[in-house]
């Protein structure tokens, strides 16, 4: 890739299985990139997303995209096809002033996907720890939100898979913290996931096909996810070319 920082996405509905990628290249801007398969990058076509977005917590849904408007606590939903636009205010959130959630790729709102559905993690500005709000993608509304003990300054990235949200360290080289997010316990976790060289800037669950997509020093790898038999939790991460 062109850019130190940067999102590269499928849509991560289980329903859904076309080759479509859609790619926003900076972690801020207006702009998101479509490409039809892998075989049409980088020939594709610019789509205005008319709101300035922030960070590199984007993700693709149901054929809509998700994101933070960036300068505000709002998160926003745009459908692809109706172009439609929805905005949800996040209260006690931490939105602006670089206080970020995840410092490495300057985000504050971070989408996730597992077989559950729909997760945004944030930042809260009470207790300064790690929350997780599960959305009802068709209302676009918040249905519960699920208060971790971890402190924002100790995580580096995370993802949300088999209902369990797991946080890399502050260099994004190992998951090193994973909390259960229907049982709302911690689980005990460590896992390899890349060197400590150059910067994360993305990272992304797909249920579909159990893989971790990674904005990794300028490149775009993936990473295969291996669960316990129960899929209660992650046993390992490994590089697939």
């Amino acid at each position: 890739m062109e850019t130190t920082f940067g999102v590269w996405m499928q849509d991560a509905a289980e329903r859904l299985n076309d080759n479509h990628i859609w790619m926003a290249g900076h972690f801020s801007g207006r702009v998101l990139q479509e490409y039809k398969s892998i075989a049409s990058f980088p020939n594709g076509r610019s789509i205005d997303m008319r709101k300035f977005y922030q960070g590199c917590g984007h993700i693709i849904y149901n054929g809509s995209v998700y994101y933070h408007n960036a300068g505000t606590s709002k998160v926003v939903k745009d459908n692809l096809k109706t172009r439609r636009l929805q905005t949800l205010a996040i209260e006690d959130a931490l939105y602006h002033n670089r206080t970020y959630l995840f410092h490495n790729s300057k985000t504050y709102f971070k989408f996730a996907v597992d077989e559950n559905g729909l997760w945004l993690i944030y930042a809260s500005a009470i207790s300064g720890t790690v929350m997780v709000a599960k959305l009802n993608h068709k209302r676009f509304s918040v249905s519960s939100v699920v208060s971790t003990p971890y402190p924002v300054p100790n995580a580096g990235n995370a993802f949300v898979a088999c209902g369990v949200l797991y946080l890399t360290d502050t260099k994004d080289t190992k998951v090193t913290h994973a909390f259960d997010l229907m049982k709302e316990k911690p689980l005990n976790v460590s896992l390899d996931l890349r060197s400590a060289n150059g910067i994360m800037a993305m990272l992304s669950y797909y249920p579909e096909n159990q893989l971790l997509y990674m904005w990794d020093n300028s490149y775009v790898k993936i990473c295969q996810a291996y669960f316990t038999l129960d899929q209660k939790s992650l046993v390992k991460c490994c590089g697939r070319k």
